[in-house]
């Protein structure tokens, strides 16, 4: 029987997570497959029942895993960023060319949204529960002035019309309107509710 060192089966966990995350926002729950998860983190297909029962438990953990990844890039974008400027620094981090660009790398809302109604309660409910964490963050950098009764409604309009907005500038085949997509989202969300930090 062949012994691993201590960690590693936490190590490949991790690995076939990490996987999963970005091929699912790559191809969707309904496009991806065990075997493309484990083919890209580079394992063999039999080793993912020893860490998942299936597939779908999987995709509901990819999808807490890939919530984090995305708090922990707009985190450390926005590091350095005074509490004037957190709102708008967030806006340009998530409706970027370099978000739409690397969708395997980026939010999961907007390449999984449209199936989670056809998924199975399980993984509904980790989308949700990676939803309210998406909430609680952009809330936490709304502009100090948004009035206290009204920053969880500001939050809600502001992360459905950016991942919206990510949405769309992937799904149109043309790229001046994409990049115009961003662009007024950005400005739209900043003016509407960046003002009420001024």
């Amino acid at each position: 029987m062949t012994r691993y060192p201590a960690g590693h089966r936490e190590r490949t966990r991790r690995q076939i997570l990490d996987a999963a995350a970005r091929v699912l926002r790559e191809k969707g729950v309904d496009g991806t497959s065990v075997a493309d998860v484990m083919a890209s983190a580079g394992l063999t297909h039999g080793g993912f029942y020893a860490h998942f029962p299936n597939k779908d438990a999987l995709v509901a953990e990819a999808c807490r895993s890939a919530v984090d990844q995305t708090g922990e890039a707009l985190g450390a974008v926005m590091e350095d960023v005074g509490e004037e400027d957190r709102f708008a620094a967030y806006l340009r981090a998530y409706l970027s060319r370099t978000h739409r660009d690397d969708p395997g790398a980026g939010c999961l809302m907007p390449p999984l949204a449209g199936e989670m109604p056809r998924q199975p309660p399980e993984v509904r409910a980790a989308f949700t529960g990676q939803v309210r964490r998406a909430l609680e963050r952009t809330e936490a950098n709304l502009p100090p002035g948004v009035d206290p009764a009204e920053r969880e409604d500001v939050a809600i309009a502001v992360l459905a019309g950016m991942a919206g907005a990510m949405m769309l500038a992937r799904a149109v085949d043309d790229p001046a309107l994409s990049d115009r997509i961003l662009r007024a989202t950005r400005h739209v969300l900043t003016e509407t509710f960046g003002a009420a930090g001024d």
